[in-house]
């Protein structure tokens, strides 16, 4: 059951960061849902995760994982996107929050091993990867690069499918994945492949954790 102060807050980030405009499909740019993003980086605050971390958003989109982990008060929070269209709208979201001092975005790709942060910090990765389905392996390059971060925890959207393999990913990384929850994760059509208007994909809202 999703708070009435999520609800509120939803509402708010839903019309300060808009959906990815034009998503590429070889990026697999899926917008995370607003009440979605607030109910990870919630779980995040309630795990008393939050007000010490530096908050890494993965694959950030348009940002609404950050913007909702700095909205409940994390300190700061770095986006890392591979789009540079989109940093202008993450900037001017996080303004019109009154967040802006505490994002950083960066335009970067990130690889298993490449990528513009260094370990040794205390991160908490918040990542809505790709699924891997236009890029097979696209999901494990940005889940290994997040864990090589030796974060508190990184919480990620996973297709359900894929959830076997992501834990045996886990445990040879020296963690271990817990499953928080099962949504249907929407995908209004925005690409030229898509045949229906909205299709929802099952996903596993899970965290790392060091085991």
């Amino acid at each position: 059951m999703v708070s009435m102060k999520i609800q509120s807050l939803a509402a708010i980030l839903e019309k300060a960061a808009p959906p990815i405009p034009e998503p590429l499909r070889d990026l697999e740019q899926y917008t995370t849902p607003s009440e979605l993003a607030l109910s990870i980086a919630q779980h995040a605050k309630l795990s008393g995760l939050l007000d010490e971390s530096i908050v890494v958003d993965l694959g950030a989109g348009t940002c609404r994982l950050a913007l909702a982990a700095l909205m409940l008060g994390a300190p700061k929070a770095v986006a890392v996107e591979a789009d540079y269209r989109l940093a202008k709208l993450c900037v001017e979201a996080a303004e019109t929050l009154g967040l802006g001092e505490r994002l950083q975005f960066i335009t970067s790709l990130v690889l298993r091993d490449e990528g513009p942060l260094a370990p040794g910090y205390n991160y908490l990765v918040l990542s809505n990867p790709p699924f891997g389905v236009w890029r097979r392996g696209a999901d494990t390059e940005v889940l290994l690069y997040g864990l090589k971060l030796k974060p508190l925890r990184m919480y990620a959207i996973l297709k359900a499918s894929s959830l076997d393999y992501h834990r045996g990913l886990a445990l040879k990384e020296g963690y271990r994945l817990e499953v928080l929850w099962r949504r249907l994760f929407p995908i209004p059509a925005s690409m030229e492949h898509h045949e229906s208007r909205i299709r929802r994909v099952e996903v596993k809202i899970v965290y790392f954790q060091k085991a």
